[in-house]
């Protein structure tokens, strides 16, 4: 795992960090992730159905994408600052399925840090590979707001101790 400074991010626009390590999408992950949506669709939950018209299930294209979190947390840590926040994901490109009992791993690259409010705006490219395939599973612009105190999320967003009711 990669630690940095806030402050070194921008000299590393432009670098590739990864990748994880390689993880497994279950049957049984796919088909809790399924329930957990109620997205019960044939193409993930009916194994047999599946792997006659597909070979295999197909994970939820969401599925694969919420995989990024906990992977990019054994790829980078940033170390100064008092909170982040997720802020969403542009550009998402589903590009190849993933089959229940793939093999996925997670590659950065950080793309841009800007300031943003009393924070800074962190943007990195997400590719989410698949074993053996070409083409990756997942490729998005990955968007995290950074702050140097979580009080100072807290007045962006609107939200205080006081207001948050």
């Amino acid at each position: 795992m990669l630690t940095v400074k806030s402050s070194e991010l921008k000299g590393m626009i432009g670098q590739t960090l990864g990748p994880s390590d390689w993880i497994t999408v279950s049957q049984d992950r796919i088909e809790a992730y399924a329930h957990d949506v109620n997205d019960l669709e044939w193409i993930h939950v009916d194994v047999e159905r599946a792997t006659a018209a597909f070979g295999g299930t197909i994970a939820h294209g969401l599925l694969t994408l919420s995989l990024a979190p906990p992977l990019s947390q054994t790829l980078i840590k940033i170390v100064d600052h008092g909170t982040d926040l997720n802020y969403g994901f542009d550009k998402v490109r589903f590009l190849s399925v993933v089959h229940g009992g793939d093999r996925v791993r997670l590659w950065l690259k950080i793309l841009d840090i800007a300031p943003r409010g009393e924070g800074q705006l962190l943007r990195m490219e997400y590719s989410m590979e698949i074993e053996g395939k070409d083409k990756p599973a997942v490729v998005a612009d990955w968007l995290f707001l950074l702050f140097p105190q979580a009080d100072a999320l807290a007045r962006q967003a609107g939200t205080t101790p006081e207001t948050a009711g």
